[in-house]
């Protein structure tokens, strides 16, 4: 049998890190300049109305997207156009049949100045037999966050959703349809929720008011007020860089803006009470029934058993050569909610 020699082995380890490497040159290759734009993106409502000003005027003084969040956005746009795939064969044989139009038409609002002052693209529209149409915007958030999300209210309520939420509005508002629908990307079957205008004018009427004090501020060269809301500053892509409002406490803290992580910390203390008496409870029954190894308590099974303990009497003489104290041993991680 014949001996191969010299056969040039593959370092799998090195493998994975010029994959890694590649991949993230490849997304960054990709990412453009942020440029200027006289007009608010639909996208883009802000609480703060000097945010939306400097992302307006200064969106390159933003910090540059990482390889992984560009990773993020591609999979949502390919995402986006597997859905509309599906959505154009599902609607020719739904029961209320209809047919998916319009992707990525632009839009325009002006205000009352007739500037244009928001502007947008949706996603696409859906036609039905009777000729009405209705915007739809396709998103592809978090999967923790799209979970909790089950009528319109609760993306308005979403600090990483609401955005979303104007964006549709503006999307029904210019193209005046009193009906939307929000697609969205989750695990299972896509979820539909369905969007009204006319209750919402209220807000509609925000934005562009929003909208229309920033060109105000842009023709003026004026940025707004600092906002008086610390949490909302600290997520902000400007926060620490070329706005630094006079906000007290949190010197040095580390700004985390991961929505998930957000979310998870609001599910968290939604859970803090039930978790509580949770553990009282079991705590308490624990107690009482320690030493039972079988027993019934109408629909619950209680089973324990002994385990064997092995402890050391070692004398401190002997021990103390062995002590070491480590001051960043141990860590301890407390979580308060500020506003």
């Amino acid at each position: 049998m014949a001996t191969v020699t010299n056969i040039r082995r593959i370092d799998p380890a090195a493998v994975v890190t010029a994959v890694h490497d590649a991949w993230s040159e490849f997304l960054l290759a990709e990412r453009g300049p942020s440029q200027s734009h006289p007009y608010c993106y639909a996208s883009a409502y802000r609480e703060c109305d000097r945010r939306i000003v400097l992302e307006m005027t200064q969106p390159d003084k933003m910090a540059p997207f990482e390889p992984d969040t560009l990773a993020n956005f591609r999979r949502g746009n390919d995402r986006e156009r597997d859905l509309l795939a599906d959505l154009k064969r599902i609607g020719r044989n739904c029961s209320i049949p209809f047919e998916v139009i319009g992707e990525q038409e632009r839009f325009e609002i002006r205000d009352s100045k007739q500037r244009v002052a928001i502007v947008g693209k949706v996603d696409a529209r859906l036609k039905f037999a009777d000729r009405t149409s209705a915007p739809l915007e396709v998103k592809n958030w978090n999967q923790n966050i799209a979970a909790g999300l089950h009528i319109f209210e609760d993306v308005l309520r979403g600090t990483w959703t609401k955005a979303g939420a104007y964006q549709l509005l503006a999307y029904m508002y210019g193209a005046n349809e009193p009906c939307g629908f929000l697609l969205l990307d989750r695990a299972g079957i896509p979820k539909l929720i369905p969007v009204e205008l006319y209750p919402n004018m209220d807000m509609m009427a925000e934005f562009i008011a929003k909208a229309s004090g920033a060109m105000d501020h842009l023709e003026a060269g004026t940025l707004p007020a600092f906002i008086d809301d610390a949490s909302e500053c600290k997520r902000c892509p400007f926060f620490g860089s070329i706005c630094n409002p006079p906000i007290s406490g949190g010197a040095g803290a580390k700004i985390i803006t991961d929505p998930e992580v957000e979310h998870m910390l609001e599910r968290r203390e939604e859970c803090e009470d039930a978790y509580r008496e949770y553990k009282s409870i079991d705590d308490e029954i624990k107690k009482r029934y320690r030493g039972t190894e079988y027993g019934i308590a109408g629909r619950f099974l209680l089973q324990g058993k002994w385990g064997k303990q092995t402890s050391y009497d070692i004398p401190d003489h002997i021990k103390a050569p062995y002590k070491h104290e480590d001051p960043k041993g141990r860590f301890t991680l407390t979580i308060t909610r500020t506003s």
